[in-house]
């Protein structure tokens, strides 16, 4: 029913002479957003999201550049849209069938089970997401491996945060709800939004799936987080400027100044903040200019990039000296026809380094790779419900950063495998205090019942 409203509206707007390859894209992103807000109440929607966010960045956001002025875009598109979607529609059909390519269960979570285990885990919780808020204050202060390292275990906080909200929403709401503004607070502090926003639209899908708001309350908390997306690009170049650039100091009391002074519905909804949202959520640019840029040298790489990637991924540097540093701008300003400094971060995102590698048919097998390896991660994680239902919360911390369409491989590959390293030695440690089966958790729940 889904699918075929999507594709009987792309059609339409086929009929009234919207170009086929954007109707399709429209069909596309359609779909998955029906999809996304519907079946929000009966299942984790996590990759649904997934694709969605892939969806806006390689289809919609590219379709409405296109038919811009190109002198009103900050980065305009390097190739013609043929060619353009003739790459990006079949190489997100590969991702998607990637993602869906093995079936798994572990998002219909057995949200009573991990109820129960959350309330005999009470205290223990509440300790894992202190400890964890405390790692994520100490990786502020370290570099390198260790800091990355430090952060994975941080996550941990949202687990924690979230679990407990699982066990009464009115008196353990404050607890995500704190991490999440201590998480924003820092983002606009240090200029560096992504881990907040997406930590945010995390909270908001297991919400919906835990509490099930009605589709009008679903869309309205949709319209709060696009509001606080174009807030933060209002204030966000402006604040780095006076910042990063200017004498002031990195503060809540600067981030209150330039906000009072960028945020207005003028601001808001101005024709700048809406381009400069519009460029933030095109990946497609950096695709395109790589793609322009390959055809005219013809120096396809095949697997030399990604044996980069893998060693600098699962190699230390006490093995691999000469690896690769996380952020390195040396293979994007190489392949992807710009130059950028230090101080900017890019990455060339999963189709380019496919288009790098082995041309279109490397965006192909590179996007449905990825999404296999997505599919393989659910997998693994379904194994863990196995031990104990709680464990799903683990899908967040492990793939919140591999899941954006901006994130470079390496570090797509680098945090995924620490992340099954990390958490997978997690599980071990306490696979007896999360299972139903243990005796000492049935003692707990006969006697919280005998004081109902």
């Amino acid at each position: 029913m889904i699918l075929a409203l999507s594709i009987f509206i792309a059609f339409i707007s086929y009929l009234f002479g919207v170009q086929g390859n954007v109707a399709i894209s429209e069909a596309l992103i359609l779909y998955l957003f029906l999809r996304l807000i519907l079946k929000s109440r009966e299942i984790f929607v996590f990759r649904e999201f997934a694709l969605f966010l892939y969806a806006i960045n390689y289809l919609i956001s590219p379709a409405i550049t296109y038919s811009l002025d190109q002198t009103l875009v900050s980065y305009p598109m390097k190739i013609k849209p043929d060619l353009y979607f003739s790459l990006s529609i079949p190489g997100f059909l590969f991702f998607l069938v990637g993602m869906y390519s093995i079936r798994t269960t572990c998002f219909k979570i057995k949200f009573n089970d991990i109820h129960k285990l959350s309330i005999v885990n009470e205290g223990f919780l509440k300790k894992i997401t202190l400890i964890g808020l405390l790692l994520k204050i100490a990786s502020l202060f370290v570099s390198g491996e260790i800091a990355f390292i430090i952060y994975l275990f941080g996550l941990i906080r949202f687990v924690g945060a979230f679990a407990l909200m699982g066990i009464n929403l009115k008196r353990y709401i404050i607890w995500p709800v704190s991490i999440l503004l201590f998480e924003l607070a820092l983002g606009f502090i240090f200029g560096a939004y992504h881990d907040a926003i997406m930590w945010v639209i995390f909270f908001g899908l297991y919400y919906v799936y835990v509490n099930k708001p009605s589709i009008t309350q679903i869309l309205l908390g949709g319209g709060v987080a696009i509001l606080l997306l174009l807030v933060i690009q209002a204030v966000k170049y402006k604040y780095r400027e006076e910042v990063w650039q200017g004498s002031k100091e990195a503060s809540l009391e600067t981030v209150y100044e330039v906000g009072s002074e960028n945020v207005s519905s003028e601001n808001l909804l101005g024709d700048a903040n809406l381009l400069t949202t519009l460029n933030r959520g095109n990946q497609a640019w950096i695709f395109a200019s790589t793609v322009d840029n390959m055809d005219r040298g013809k120096n396809f790489q095949g697997m030399t990039n990604v044996n980069k990637y893998l060693e600098a991924a699962l190699l230390p540097r006490i093995l691999a000296p000469n690896k690769i540093k996380s952020g390195d701008k040396e293979i994007f300003n190489e392949f992807s026809g710009h130059s950028i400094n230090g101080g900017t971060s890019m990455g060339l995102g999963i189709f380019a380094d496919g288009y790098v590698a082995y041309g279109a048919t490397g965006v192909y097998i590179f996007a449905f790779v990825l999404g296999l390896i997505f599919s393989l991660t659910f997998k693994l994680v379904e194994r863990w419900t196995k031990v104990s239902p709680f464990y799903v919360l683990l899908l967040l911390p492990l793939l919140n950063y591999a899941v954006r369409p901006d994130c470079e491989l390496q570090t797509t590959i680098n945090h995924l495998f620490k992340g099954i390293l990390l958490y997978g030695f997690l599980v071990y440690l306490t696979r007896k205090r999360f299972t139903l089966d243990s005796a000492e958790n049935q003692r707990k729940l006969n006697h919280l019942n005998l004081m109902k």
